[in-house]
């Protein structure tokens, strides 16, 4: 058999290519332990942080139990003096507040009221009502459509009635209509008017209806209103109520903001609350009401 230089070419190609295929599986098998070797390493070097963030969580939590607990003992102790501290500071005083919102309860508030004293707190929802029964009310009680918005005129003539205490019967018929809600009697004329609101959403609807209309005929009419807001709104109205100068509190529905509201009312004036619009925590103190 002859031997041609075809069969030595194939037969040191093949014997390059073995000695490539292990050294190649050779490689492999150290590097496959290089990489079991790390991946050990990186498996205890995780299991060390988490131990050490275990630990920091431990310690954090502990934290804010003790915290929690300080939180729970302060409110106790507030809860317990806030009655005697407020008791008569706001006496002969007629308080109306009006809910801009049907959705956030303001009705809690009414209880801060009665307990500093006042001679009557009432507290009012307003709704939107619809075009047919707000140009019926128009007509009945001898409001002319003019270039003015007739559901603004609405709104200027319940705020009159509010500080004039005249005309009851166009708050009452407000009612019937479902324009506006309130329980038991209303005490007008009101010495002071609270406006408690916040937004559902971005347009800020209700605020620009009833708000804004509100808020700047009673400044008109030199009596003294405020806003308040609970600490969770969806949007939070209280940058506008500032533009508006009239002091506000952002935490009505907590008792330093209930406190924070009746000193305000009392005649102290700023923004008060927790939201990043707040200027202070609380007032420095109550005013005393001639």
């Amino acid at each position: 058999m002859v031997i041609n230089l075809k069969y030595y070419v194939i037969t040191i190609v093949a014997i390059f290519l073995a000695i490539g295929i292990g050294i190649f599986i050779g490689i492999m098998l150290d590097g496959q332990d290089l990489i079991v070797a790390q991946q050990k390493e990186i498996v205890s070097q995780l299991e060390s942080k988490f131990d050490e963030f275990k630990i920091k969580q431990d310690s954090l939590q502990e934290k804010i139990d003790v915290l929690n607990l300080e939180k729970d003992k302060n409110e106790k102790f507030l809860n317990s003096i806030y009655p005697e501290f407020v008791e008569d500071q706001l006496k002969d005083l007629n308080v109306i507040v009006l809910e801009t919102s049907e959705h956030y309860d303001y009705s809690g508030i009414n209880d801060a009221f009665k307990k500093a004293g006042v001679s009557g707190v009432t507290n009012m929802i307003m709704k939107e009502g619809n075009r047919e029964e707000i140009v019926a009310i128009a007509q009945e009680f001898g409001i002319p459509e003019t270039s003015e918005d007739l559901e603004e005129q609405i709104v200027k003539k319940f705020c009159d009635v509010l500080v004039s205490g005249n005309d009851k019967a166009f708050i009452e018929k407000l009612k019937e209509k479902k324009i506006i809600d309130y329980t038991d009697d209303f005490f007008v004329p009101a010495d002071y008017i609270v406006i408690a609101g916040g937004s559902i959403d971005k347009n800020q609807g209700m605020l620009n209806k009833f708000d804004k209309t509100i808020i700047n005929y009673i400044k008109s009419k030199n009596v003294p209103i405020m806003a308040v807001e609970k600490l969770e709104v969806a949007y939070s109205n209280i940058s506008e109520y500032k533009k508006l100068r009239i002091s506000t509190v952002d935490n009505v529905d907590t008792v330093i903001g209930k406190i924070s509201m009746l000193m305000v009312v009392s005649g102290q004036e700023g923004h008060f609350g927790e939201k990043e619009t707040a200027d202070n925590l609380v007032p420095e103190g109550f005013i005393t009401v001639d």
